[in-house]
């Protein structure tokens, strides 16, 4: 088994849309309520339209190491590389 094929690999983050603050980039605070202020710019043409509205929310999974974010999940989406791997 490779290391990307392990769910381990992978972290599903909650994230809430905060609004647009720049052209081209939507600002989402990451684990909203948890008392962290965090937040990260994505550029929009990433985020489906109909999660683009304030107080949106989603799941960003990005790859454990690195932090590289691979894709926007909407909270009920199957996701392969975490919740396939898992029996």
């Amino acid at each position: 088994m490779r290391y990307e094929d392990h769910p381990d690999f992978y972290v599903r983050v909650f994230a809430r849309v905060l609004g647009c603050l720049l052209p081209g980039e939507i600002t989402v605070i990451l684990f909203p309520g948890h008392g962290l202020v965090l937040t990260e710019a994505i550029p929009t043409q990433l985020i489906p339209e109909n999660l683009r509205m304030p107080n949106s929310e989603f799941y960003l999974l990005f790859k454990h190491p690195g932090c590289e974010m691979i894709r926007i999940l909407q909270i009920d989406e199957f996701c392969p590389e975490i919740d396939g791997s898992q029996n």
